[in-house]
């Protein structure tokens, strides 16, 4: 896509919570919620428009309890530290005493402790360390209205996220309000309005969308349908946030150049002045300096309109993390992103690429395969396992879920939905299921064989209304080294396929490059 560099959200995590079925007689189902948070997450993943990477969006489809919301939330809510996105899509259940809960596939209305008390999630939200927290809520309550009505006590949950700072909060409809379904859509229709606005974009703005920016199309194209309109909450700033790329933005034309004035008439040259004594000459000035984009002393790198890393901070913090990376075991130190990003829409910043490049060339080459191992997880950004104290106990599961083996070490982990099923200890890659375990030695990574299918099912769900068909894609990974063999499936986000993919190939590039770090390595 043409327009503005869009870097890739640095430490980001995204949970999409549907729930479309329901056991309980007097919660109809939304088969609109199952699509509504697959279609988020192809959008904000999607390179031409977001800034999410697949493996850090987490789908979760019919919750049947509250752990089984809160804990994603919650690890994604520890792992974050740039963007933190939940949404949810399903009915919206009010207690007795006004609160809001957001409904599970075993909820019954009138219990409440069947269903999520949105002050639960609203808190994992607020302790998060991350900077920017996003909470979209397409909730629904019918009770035992028709399926197509639908709601969101908005008010009750930007009142209790609108006090902390960075926490942006996007709901369906008022609270005294209900907004209806479209019979036939694809989507709710607010979550079908909020896809179109970002995947058409926004004529007239800046080539970023901001939340706000989409919060203020979303009304406008609602306006005229007679749909309740959503409701924002943005006080805290963080509706400035950079979103989405703007595919209605149209680069401003060149102004024409200005035409040549014409010659001026000649002028007769008036008689020189005697020139003056050198003592009543004036000191000659000092040609002016050169603007450099970063200070006199360091590199100069090129700007980039609404991304790239802050220019405060590169400035202040570049001859550090040049002097950390110099040196091996300071390496866990600092990996990229190695700055803050810049967010303003119409603010620049150091161009990625180019200082990751200036970086790189300070990098002290590895010599040994340690060294080399925690270059691969490094670059590829995966988390290194810090070594605080644990009890026996849990050192002792740890070895036993991995296999590992008296004097071996775990050294680090892939992230996000694949945090425990891809390890990497000081002398094995671990990958394990919920039954099996596959150890590969690190010198035998080229004899793993990996090979993948992918699935597409349509499921139709059928209702008193409609019938309602949806495709399920899944991916299966086959994964086979000598004799022993692993199947995993997974969903479209497939985190340990993608852990895989990105680790495999890094280090067949520095074993291409630096052969003597893995001499030795036991077989």
């Amino acid at each position: 896509m043409n327009g503005p560099f869009f870097p890739p959200f640095a430490s980001a995590r995204a949970v999409l919570i549907g729930c479309a079925t329901y056991h309980s007689r007097d919660l109809d189902a939304i088969p609109h919620s199952a699509r509504n948070i697959r279609d988020l997450g192809d959008v904000i993943t999607d390179r031409t428009l977001g800034g999410f990477a697949a493996e850090d969006v987490r789908l979760v489809d019919d919750p049947h309890k509250a752990q089984e919301v809160m804990g994603p939330v919650q690890a994604a809510a520890d792992q974050a530290q740039d963007v933190l996105l939940v949404y949810y899509s399903g009915h919206g259940l009010l207690t007795a005493a006004g609160d809001l809960h957001l409904s599970l596939t075993e909820s019954e209305p009138g219990q409440d402790w069947t269903s999520l008390q949105f002050s639960h999630l609203a808190g994992v939200v607020k302790q998060s360390g991350a900077k920017v927290k996003i909470v979209i809520l397409d909730a629904c309550y019918s009770g035992r209205a028709h399926s197509d009505l639908m709601s969101a006590e908005s008010r009750l949950v930007t009142g209790q996220l609108a006090a902390f700072e960075g926490v942006y909060s996007l709901a369906s409809a008022p609270g005294h309000r209900t907004s209806k379904a479209p019979k036939g859509a694809v989507n709710s229709a607010f979550t079908g309005f909020l896809l179109a606005a970002a995947r058409e974009g926004v004529p007239g703005e800046e080539p970023v969308l901001c939340l706000s920016d989409l919060y203020a199309e979303v009304r406008r194209r609602m306006r005229s349908t007679g749909f309740a309109l959503p409701e924002e909450c943005g006080k805290t700033g963080a509706g400035a946030f950079p979103f989405v790329r703007n595919r209605a933005f149209v680069p401003p034309a060149p102004k024409p150049a200005p035409a040549p004035a014409p010659a001026p008439a000649p002028k007769q040259q008036p008689e020189p002045k005697p020139e003056p004594a050198p003592e009543h000459r004036p000191a000659p000035r000092p040609a002016p300096a050169p603007r450099a984009a970063t200070r006199p002393d360091g590199p100069t790198f090129a700007t980039v309109l609404a991304g790239g890393y802050r220019m405060g901070e590169v400035n202040a913090r570049l001859a550090e993390v040049v002097a950390a990376v110099a040196h091996p075991d300071r390496w866990p130190e600092v990996g990229p992103p190695y700055f803050r990003t810049e967010r303003g829409r119409k603010t620049h910043g150091f161009d990625f690429t180019e200082v990751e490049a200036h970086i790189e060339r300070h990098r002290r080459p590895p010599t040994t395969f340690a060294d080399a191992l925690r270059l691969a997880l490094l670059l590829q950004r995966f988390a290194f396992v810090r070594d605080t104290w644990r009890p026996r106990w849990f050192l002792s599961m740890r070895r036993k879920r991995y296999g590992m083996a008296d004097g071996e070490h775990l050294v680090g982990r892939a992230t996000n939905g694949a945090a425990r099923a891809v390890v990497f200890t000081d002398t094995h890659l671990c990958v394990r299921s919920s039954s099996d375990l596959l150890r590969v030695p690190y010198s035998g990574l080229a004899a793993l064989s990996l090979s993948v299918s992918r699935k597409e099912e349509r499921v139709v769900t059928v209702t008193d209304l409609a019938g309602i068909c949806e495709d399920v894609v899944t991916y299966t990974t086959t994964l086979g080294f000598g004799s022993d063999r692993m199947t995993v499936s997974e969903g479209s986000n497939h985190p340990v396929l993608s852990a895989l993919r990105r680790f495999l190939p890094a280090m067949a590039d520095l074993r291409a490059r630096h052969p003597a770090c893995f001499d030795g390595l036991l077989p």
